[in-house]
């Protein structure tokens, strides 16, 4: 009987590295520190501040995919198409700091003095743009690929009925790609919560304003509450593995209908 080796390396390296570290978290719950995380104003503010700021991103990143997918559909050959294909895989590579601190320059008071004595830096608007820098790959991604399984040849009976690239983008293609911009903005969203370093660098850690999920756990272990930290974790454990199923769902419902 040959050992199936794959099974025999995989297998104990799945548990041990991806499993047990939850595992590990979630048995450090205790009571005590439950009560007093959910008890405590600030928690429930990052959690908040999280939900509103990933939503937001997610917003934001899905029609700015919207754009990227007209041209990747008819200007592929155009140096904006080119361009945008090469950043959209930039914030993947770099740094989440350096992606931080890039916005913190270009959106702070140097330049954006006139609005506030920060610019938009340490401010939930901060948050959003930091959470959708880094994310909005991901919906490009979704939105290109909706749009490479579209039947080409209706797109082309809508252009000889005399529409415009634009007018079939709006009323054919973007109609169709319903599936591709759920599961782009669903991405988005759960990339989203998890984000800190660049939120950090620029929307900065102020309980009750700029603070999320991420950065209240930060705080916890920083403050020496780790069972407060543990219980935060355990949370975002909760909430992304809730939109994790949501988006499994979603995609057993795609294969089954397609």
């Amino acid at each position: 009987m040959k050992r199936d080796i794959i099974g025999v390396i995989f297998l104990p390296l799945f548990l041990l590295l991806v499993v047990y570290p939850m595992v590990a978290l979630l048995g450090h719950l205790n009571f005590e520190g439950t009560v007093k995380t959910l008890t405590d104003y600030y928690f429930w503010d990052s959690v908040k501040n999280t939900l509103i700021a990933a939503f937001a991103a997610a917003l934001l990143g899905s029609f700015l995919a919207l754009g990227f997918g007209y041209y990747h559909l008819f200007a592929q050959n155009t140096i904006i198409y080119r361009l945008a294909n090469l950043m959209n895989d930039l914030p993947i590579a770099l740094p989440h700091t350096v992606a931080g601190l890039a916005l913190l320059l270009a959106f702070g008071r140097n330049t954006f003095g006139f609005i506030s004595n920060t610019g938009l830096a340490f401010m939930l608007i901060s948050v959003v743009l930091a959470m959708f820098f880094v994310s909005y790959p991901l919906a490009a991604r979704a939105i290109a690929s909706g749009v490479d399984q579209i039947d080409s040849e209706i797109i082309a009976v809508a252009r000889t009925l005399g529409d415009t690239p634009q007018k079939a983008y709006l009323h054919v293609v973007v109609p169709a790609l319903g599936e591709a911009l759920f599961s782009g903005f669903v991405l988005t969203f759960a990339r989203s919560l998890s984000e800190f370093a660049a939120v950090i660098m620029f929307g900065g850690n102020v309980p009750g304003s700029t603070q999320v999920l991420a950065s209240y756990v930060f705080t916890k272990v920083e403050e020496g509450e780790l069972e407060m930290a543990i219980t935060a974790s355990a949370f975002c454990i909760v909430l992304s593995l809730t939109i994790v199923v949501v988006l499994s769902i979603f995609n057993a419902r795609r294969r089954k209908y397609a």
